[in-house]
């Protein structure tokens, strides 16, 4: 049967410890599930890729350890954000139900904190395995027809999740004419605030425009000039926020922020951190920080300050 991420009160964790006589041993998050959180703070994640076997390692990492020691720290900060958001690949190859209930009782800890979390869909996933386990996630109307999309409102910008997943374990995504038809009308329908885009794949401009024997490499975002046409020209839109190269990077495009999430699992390139960021969104732009799994990493705390185009 489904498992269903609801927030658990304060209250409720009181009354069920004290039924176990352990109302004392409270832990950190349950004592803080009340406090109120900062509307312009998000948690951002991406490529847990959590397998069905709890001790499976790849590259030498662990990634349920991993994914339950981010979850840990989102729980237990001293200024908790307003929601979770996790940027695909959940996970670990091929989408399997049983990986998305490994995930599920590692996340249920945000909600049980009650923290708003917010998946996103990469190419290791799968849809109707992820609804199956994940059901509380599955919106009562589609926005976008077989896909997985949402619109999450802040009092300083709106974020636009998006669903790249064309096919599971195939590397390139794919919005889709529909998918980007709503994108489109979705941004002039909330002109009002920044918005920041976000999806599972790195964008790939340029080879996008290439021969189609350049195309056939891409490993990216298959559609990435007809999503930047979108972008570029609304200038209330600030970032692309995505994963899938297991990367922590920052680059711009056309006075677009571009924003590579860290995975928590296992890294591609030597020396790349592993981990998550905290974001915060500030009049006129957002901090970023990077919290990495491995304290020691140089990066570790690393801030980028980005001021958005005008």
């Amino acid at each position: 049967m489904p498992i269903h991420l609801l927030p658990m009160t304060r209250r409720e964790f009181l009354a069920r410890a004290a039924g176990a006589g352990a109302a004392l041993l409270l832990p950190a998050w349950a004592r803080g599930a009340e406090r109120k959180a900062d509307p312009n703070r998000f948690a951002l994640l991406s490529d847990t890729h959590v397998p069905t076997d709890p001790k499976l390692v790849s590259r030498g990492v662990n990634m349920v350890d991993s994914a339950r020691q981010v979850v840990a720290e989102i729980a237990e900060l001293d200024v908790r954000p307003a929601g979770t958001i996790v940027c695909g690949d959940l996970a670990y190859s091929a989408g399997l139900e049983t990986d998305y209930r490994q995930l599920a009782p590692i996340l249920k800890r945000l909600t049980d904190a009650k923290l708003p979390l917010h998946l996103i869909l990469g190419n290791h996933d799968h849809r109707e395995n992820f609804y199956s386990v994940l059901a509380e996630q599955k919106p009562a109307k589609a926005l976008v027809a077989g896909r997985h999309v949402s619109v999450v409102e802040s009092p300083r910008a709106n974020w636009f999740l998006l669903d790249s997943l064309e096919k599971t374990k195939l590397t390139p995504g794919l919005l889709g004419p529909e998918q980007l038809a709503w994108l489109a009308k979705a941004l002039d329908e909330h002109k009002d605030k920044p918005a920041i885009v976000m999806a599972h794949h790195d964008p790939q401009v340029a080879a996008t425009t290439a021969a189609a024997k350049v195309a056939a490499k891409i490993s990216g975002l298959r559609d990435s000039k007809a999503l930047f046409d979108i972008l570029v020209a609304r200038r209330h839109v600030k970032a692309y926020v995505y994963g899938h190269r297991h990367r922590w990077w920052h680059g711009r495009h056309e006075g677009l922020h571009l924003i590579d999430l860290p995975t928590t699992a296992y890294v591609f390139g030597k020396g790349q951190p592993s981990g998550w960021a905290i974001a915060d969104l500030k009049d006129g732009g957002i901090a970023l920080e990077l919290r990495c799994l491995d304290r020691k990493h140089e990066a570790h705390g690393q801030k980028l300050d980005l001021a958005w185009r005008a």
